[in-house]
């Protein structure tokens, strides 16, 4: 599943990050009419790089918010973190789309977060060198919360798969460290029409690439796009 070389580099990316987008705290509030959950990468505080994707999709928009998916994000722990975020995330997306039914909910998720949505998504599980995430069965796209997911959007996946329909950027044709395969494919395809996931061909996470600073430039390169792509899905 992981090689150790490869998996050992997720703790090793710098955490230079920029200030948080204007407000972006305020608009943590009840009920908005476009709600995004972040599952931040791994070591990297609350809401990580993907602040610029909430700045991007929220302008211009009268009622929009997010909020973190909480979770350990450890890179030491590295499958028990994951499925905390999963049971988590699963429990907070659940609890929203309950409370604010009429909410078009979005889905990013970077690097080890990434990782934590696609397995929410499409179910997850299995051993890696060291260590075994207990499996979880994914969202169905026909039944609540899994009808309202507008958008989903990962960023440096580890279990990116290549060449699959929503894949893009330059290394929409590489897989990551942990591909999907089987039925966690099958499954997480299913939202397909919801879907995007960003990888560059040199990000050593999402590609086996040689580059680690490509691994940490999606949301200086492609914030914009990922925010423009949103408004089509709301």
């Amino acid at each position: 599943m992981f090689t150790s070389t490869i998996l050992a580099s997720l703790s090793l990316f710098p955490l230079a990050l920029g200030a948080p987008a204007p407000d972006i705290e305020k608009r943590q509030a009840a009920c908005q009419s476009v709600h995004i959950f972040l599952a931040r990468g791994t070591s990297e505080p609350y809401p990580g790089r993907q602040s610029a994707i909430v700045s991007a999709a929220c302008s211009g928009l009268s009622s929009c918010g997010y909020e973190d998916i909480t979770y350990p994000a450890d890179f030491n722990t590295y499958c028990s973190s994951v499925y905390a975020g999963v049971t988590g995330g699963t429990s907070q997306i659940t609890a929203y789309a309950a409370r604010c039914p009429n909410a078009k909910i979005i889905l990013s998720g970077y690097s080890q977060g990434a990782q934590v949505l696609g397995d929410i998504l499409g179910g997850g599980g299995g051993t890696s060198s060291g260590c075994t995430q207990p499996t979880n069965v994914g969202l169905n796209p026909a039944t609540s919360p899994g009808n309202k997911i507008a958008a989903a959007l990962l960023f440096g996946d580890v279990r990116h798969t290549a060449n699959q329909v929503y894949n893009t950027a330059s290394g929409a044709g590489a897989n990551g460290i942990n591909p999907r395969s089987g039925s966690q494919l099958t499954s997480l395809n299913r939202f397909s029409n919801v879907l995007r996931s960003w990888c560059l061909v040199d990000d050593p996470v999402c590609a086996q690439g040689p580059n680690g600073t490509a691994h940490t430039s999606y949301f200086d390169v492609f914030s914009t796009e990922a925010g423009a792509w949103i408004k089509t899905k709301v």
